[in-house]
């Protein structure tokens, strides 16, 4: 029995072909020290309808223009109307920043999704210089 498996592992170390220890390629970014910081700059998009994929694609281009905009999260958020439009808004820090309602016309979507862009940068930067000179000992720092 014990030729039978010398036989069978000799086969298979045969067919396995050339083995070679490498030493681990090194990181060239270091990790992100938390999870936050690996998440910063997201943006997620919950939109369902088609004026509300053209304001995201149009309010994201406006966005990514911004210089530091990648330090962000935001959530885009769309609430369909038959009845009185398409209601869209956007999230950062677990608050509204921006509401709106979506024009009938598609045309114009883009110069409304540009001036969010702006009108949410500049709630964004409002609210992190609130966070960061507010301090609080009952508060978190999301929740001044």
């Amino acid at each position: 029995m014990s030729t039978d498996h010398t036989v069978v592992a000799a086969i298979l170390l045969a067919l396995s072909g050339p083995c070679s220890a490498t030493a681990p390629a090194a990181d060239p970014a270091p990790a992100p020290e938390t999870v936050a910081a690996a998440a910063a700059g997201v943006v997620t998009v919950q939109t369902v309808t088609i004026a509300g994929h053209d304001f995201s694609q149009y309010f994201l281009a406006a966005w990514r223009d911004k210089e530091g905009s990648e330090h962000y999260t935001l959530s885009i958020n769309e609430r369909p109307s038959a009845r009185l439009g398409s209601e869209v808004w956007i999230g950062f820090a677990q608050r509204r920043v921006f509401q709106t309602r979506l024009p009938p016309a598609r045309a114009a979507i883009r110069s409304l999704s540009e001036n969010a862009a702006d009108a949410v940068w500049q709630t964004v930067l409002q609210t992190d210089v609130e966070r960061k000179l507010i301090r609080d000992a009952d508060l978190a720092p999301d929740e001044f």
